[in-house]
């Protein structure tokens, strides 16, 4: 039953597709009947299908004509695409400059769907090959931008935390939730989190938000390196480049 369930879902965003493939500059509304007939189904499917998407903004009925033209969601996902891209672009600079002062690997994430999303990498002067890729997701509660986002992004991060499962991922991981909990708060206290080989051995992050000038959480930037160059004195080193950084960030949302 849940796999034949899984298919009809999965057809039923496929003719979503389909239906929003049929408009064009040349073709900007059009009935219900053009559109069952350009995707090949039959009209009472097509009805349900366009309800809808009509409740999710996706497609606009005109009450002069009754025919559908594309809606203003697709408008908003296109404008965050472009917000998104002339982000990366602007803060690009800056997280190139951090590397330069920091000499370690630069990354830029956003929180999503619960889980850091790396939106840039700016690989650092020694050559170390870093587990990331851009477009790519991580855990929340075993990386340094991660727990940055528990304590900055997150509303109820101790609820979050209980609700989720702990994996070991490494020997230093942390997974007693109390413990985690526990850290999160002095995150932000403190303003940064480190990633002590929790992910990766051999490996330490050290992560600061990006916020407004309201206190909004916006991004999250690190530094990472081999556990063998990272020196504990220096860490108010670490954060003052990469808390330079953010704020160079932060300004670029009042030009976006």
């Amino acid at each position: 039953m849940a796999q034949a369930s899984k298919k009809i879902l999965n057809t039923s965003i496929d003719k979503a597709f389909k239906i929003l493939d049929c408009f064009s500059d040349e073709e900007v509304e059009l009935g219900v009947t053009e559109i069952a007939n350009k995707v090949g189904t039959n009209k009472s499917t097509m009805y349900r299908l366009l309800a809808t998407m009509e409740t999710l903004n996706v497609i606009q009925q005109n009450p002069e004509n009754d025919k559908y033209r594309l809606g203003l969601k697709l408008f908003e996902l296109g404008n965050k695409v472009s917000i998104h891209r002339n982000f990366i672009a602007k803060a690009h600079p800056f997280m190139e400059e951090l590397v330069e002062t920091a000499g370690e690997t630069a990354h830029l994430a956003i929180y999503k769907d619960q889980q850091v999303f790396y939106l840039d990498k700016v690989e650092g002067k020694h050559g170390l090959q870093i587990n990331s890729q851009i477009g790519s997701y991580k855990p929340l509660y075993c990386t340094g931008m991660g727990k940055v986002m528990l304590a900055f992004a997150v509303d109820n991060f101790e609820e979050l935390i209980h609700n989720e499962t702990l994996a070991k991922k490494t020997p230093n991981t942390i997974i007693n939730k109390e413990k985690l909990i526990k850290e999160i708060r002095q995150i932000k206290q403190q303003g940064f989190a480190l990633n002590m080989e929790e992910s990766e051995i051999g490996l330490i992050c050290v992560a600061v938000p990006i916020l407004s000038d309201k206190g909004k959480f916006i991004a999250a930037i690190s530094t990472s390196g081999p556990s063998a160059r990272f020196n504990e004195n220096e860490i108010n080193t670490y954060t003052n480049d990469l808390k330079n950084t953010a704020h160079q960030i932060r300004g670029l949302f009042k030009s976006l």
